[in-house]
């Protein structure tokens, strides 16, 4: 894979989104370091979509500033 075609690859992953868990938080795609919550939205129905950022100073996500999508399900119900 060209670094071109990884970079597409991450960026893609970061805004499709990621899986959230309340205990673990949300991983970044590019280097799979925990990524803080810098914004939460609202409960619609039984999903919640919040966004991160990467802090890793090595990595591709934090350096193109792509914020990471992540979803939690409510699978209490």
């Amino acid at each position: 894979m060209t670094p071109e075609e990884l970079m597409v690859t991450v960026v893609r992953r970061a805004q499709d989104g990621v899986d959230y868990s309340p205990r673990f938080g949300a991983t970044c795609p590019g280097c799979g370091r925990r990524a803080p919550v810098y914004r939460t939205m609202p409960w619609d129905d039984a999903i919640r979509v919040r966004y991160h950022r990467c802090e890793s100073a090595s990595c591709l996500v934090s350096r193109c500033r792509v914020t990471i999508k992540s979803i939690e399900t409510d699978s209490a119900g």
